[in-house]
């Protein structure tokens, strides 16, 4: 007998990357149990294949509609695509059946889980941050289980649902390879101290602003590996090479020796630029507060400024009693952000044991093996 599980979430990497985590070890503990188990994913197809790559999962793209919290005309634009994605939804997950939806939240997910539930299929859910989706919170009172990655989170569910697991990381991520082999893959110096610069899968345009006004400086002290966003890399590295020219007899060379600029890091180049970092500078998403845990990295966080009921700000208050150093976006200028990655530097060796206890690296297998006790006992 063949059991099925339906995976479900946003098109953001912050979605997308725990359902990997958590498929990686439901395939390996389904392979241990002798469990015939096949997965398939309902959502933001491009973007789950794009990360996902070969890995014997299929996927069926939805047009999904989503609320934004500003005017927009996009809003009405996306109410036009809500009959089609409850057609779409309810097709897929009636052709597929599964015997249990896990769904990780995001606009993406909110129509097959609710879809699901009409099929009185069992629906299992993750929230990644202390201040649920909402999503999530609609979908909570619907689901047999409720995965946390903050403790925090737990005033907005039925306790008795909820289970605190932390957030689910892709094996790849934890394989650390020696520092010196890691920055020499970036062409950059082993003896220099290096800095991890990333705005998430989608990027920061605001991070990306601040270290164009910060690079000159930062360049004299460390060297710097920055992933800006596909979608920001054109105009990002256009920056670069402006300043590049206009600092070509001073600080230009400086900037070509100790700055690498991409768009976006897949699973390998992801885990070489973490082995690589003294420091990392990230938005506070759960998946990047809970990578930067388990990897123990000393962190400076700079929320976004208006998510979702403020989750991102409230996700760093709650990593920051481990060490973390935040910064919001209100009081970000070059001479605070300079600073703060030095103090961190300075004292990286006791900030990254703190930020280690915060950390819980079976989160993926936890889930996985809660999945599979209730699709086959």
């Amino acid at each position: 007998m063949a059991y099925r599980i339906l995976l479900t979430g946003g098109g953001s990497g912050g979605h997308v990357y725990p359902l990997i985590a958590v498929a990686e070890d439901l395939r390996e503990l389904a392979s241990q149990k002798n469990i015939n188990l096949k997965m398939e994913f309902i959502g933001d197809a491009a973007f789950f294949r794009q990360v996902i790559g070969k890995n014997g999962i299929s996927s069926k793209n939805i047009l999904a509609p989503k609320w934004r919290r500003y005017n927009s005309l996009k809003n009405f634009i996306d109410i036009l695509k809500l009959p089609v994605a409850i057609v779409q939804s309810f097709f897929y997950v009636w052709l597929y059946m599964p015997d249990l939806i896990f769904s990780k939240g995001g606009y993406d997910s909110f129509l097959p889980s609710l879809v699901g539930r009409i099929f009185l299929i069992p629906l299992v859910i993750h929230e990644s941050d202390a201040i649920p989706g909402k999503a999530n919170l609609w979908l909570g009172g619907r689901a047999k289980k409720i995965f946390l990655g903050f403790e925090e989170a737990k005033n907005y569910f039925k306790n008795g649902k909820t289970e605190t697991v932390g957030n689910p990381i892709r094996k790849g991520l934890l394989n650390i390879t020696d520092r010196t082999s890691a920055i020499t893959s970036f062409s950059l110096d082993p003896a220099k101290p290096t800095i991890l610069i990333t705005g998430a899968s989608q990027g920061a345009q605001v991070i990306n602003r601040i270290i164009l006004s910060s690079l000159v400086e930062l360049t004299k002290r460390f060297q710097i590996i920055h992933q800006c966003g596909f979608k920001n890399y054109d105009e990002t590295n256009a920056q670069i090479l402006k300043t590049v020219k206009e600092g070509e007899t001073s600080y230009g060379p400086n900037i070509t020796q100790n700055y690498r600029l991409y768009p976006f890091f897949d699973l390998g180049q992801m885990a070489l630029a973490y082995s690589a970092a003294d420091v990392v500078v990230c938005r506070a998403g759960g998946q990047s507060i809970f990578e930067a845990a388990d990897l123990g990295k000393p962190s400076i966080l700079i929320p976004l400024k208006g998510s979702a009921n403020d989750h991102q700000l409230t996700n760093a208050k709650e990593f920051a009693k481990f060490g973390a150093l935040v910064i919001e976006e209100d009081n970000l200028t070059p001479h605070l952000l300079i600073n703060s990655i030095q103090h961190v530097y300075d004292n990286r060796s006791t900030i990254s044991q703190k930020i280690r206890q915060f950390a819980r690296p079976d989160a993926a297998r936890t889930i996985a093996q809660d999945l599979l006790n209730i699709i086959a006992g």
